[in-house]
């Protein structure tokens, strides 16, 4: 649900946050006025380092249990701002509840203790490695660096599926006990499409990480390599599905018996899989490579007769 734009950035709601408001208000649950002020400080979280990032925002929804910011950058791409972006939220919310502790023992004018509580709740929940949590987000990040971001991706989908189905669980027990429990089965509801979403935008997630990927080479001097050796019978797919963020993987093609067969940078990988070759052996690539080399010296030959 669009709210409106400041700067060129839209801001937007979710339609289970508001459903969760009528449903609490319509209790006579007014604390829920706190749980918004709850969640916008810790968007704000979000947002603030985002900036520091040197992020452009496109768009700030709100969550449930968060919120979401889209940018005009590639998710994966940089995997330390991807980190410092994702913390921020739950470092807000924890901050905020340990100043609120504060104020409600120098202060009694207002009883802080349901946004205190509720801050606290928000940002530990938050980091529990599951996508889309911030939690599930650094997962990502800190794998994407080990076994690569579509892995990566993998996992962190899969848990934010298995949490939903616990939150769901819980939802339904405590529900018997208290009817506003039952708010736990819509945020299960939400987080598992999210989670599901996540591993569906993947190939197109993917593919964009690729694009930028091809031109590392392009925009930096120097980059970090990693030299991988690989048989002349593994897919490119298979190969590309492990490449590392900054970095520059170079393959070593070789054949049954350990004999170099040639090299190949991560760059015409991409090129070829982007072409839909990606059920191209790496061996293949390399000879169909060669024989391209071959034609074009025979071309020029030609040219000097």
């Amino acid at each position: 649900m669009r709210l409106g734009s400041v700067k060129g950035v839209d801001l937007a709601v979710n339609p289970v946050v508001v459903l969760i408001c009528l449903i609490c208000l319509s209790t006579g649950f007014v604390d829920i006025l706190w749980v918004i002020l709850a969640l916008l400080l810790h968007e704000a979280g979000h947002v603030i380092m985002a900036l520091a990032c040197g992020l452009k925002l496109l768009r700030v929804e709100l969550f449930p249990f968060g919120g979401q910011i889209l940018t005009d950058g590639l998710v994966g791409v940089n995997w330390k701002s991807d980190i410092l972006v994702a913390s921020a939220g739950p470092a807000a919310s924890l901050f905020s509840s340990g100043l609120t502790y504060i104020m409600e023992r120098n202060l009694s004018l207002v009883d802080f203790s349901f946004f205190m509580e509720f801050s606290l709740l928000l940002g530990l929940f938050n980091l529990l490695p599951a996508l889309p949590l911030d939690g599930g987000r650094i997962l990502k990040a800190l794998l994407s660096v080990r076994v690569g971001l579509r892995k990566a991706t993998a996992i962190g989908s899969w848990s934010g599926q298995i949490l939903a189905l616990v939150l769901a669980v819980a939802g339904v027990y405590l529900g018997l006990q208290d009817p506003r429990a039952f708010n736990l089965l819509l945020i299960a509801g939400f987080l598992g499409y999210k989670a599901r979403e996540e591993l569906q935008m993947l190939p197109y997630g993917y593919t964009r990480y690729l694009l930028h990927k091809r031109l590392l080479p392009a925009e930096n001097d120097m980059a970090g390599g990693q030299v991988t050796v690989a048989h002349s019978g593994v897919r490119i797919s298979r190969i590309l599905n492990r490449i590392l963020p900054d970095t520059i993987s170079v393959i070593l093609v070789i054949d049954a018996q350990g004999k170099v067969l040639g090299v190949v940078t991560e760059r015409v990988l991409i090129e070829a899989m982007l072409a839909g070759d990606s059920s191209m052996t790496v061996g293949e690539l390399l000879e169909s490579a060669k024989a391209c080399e071959n034609e074009r010296e025979y071309e020029e030959e030609d040219e000097e007769t």
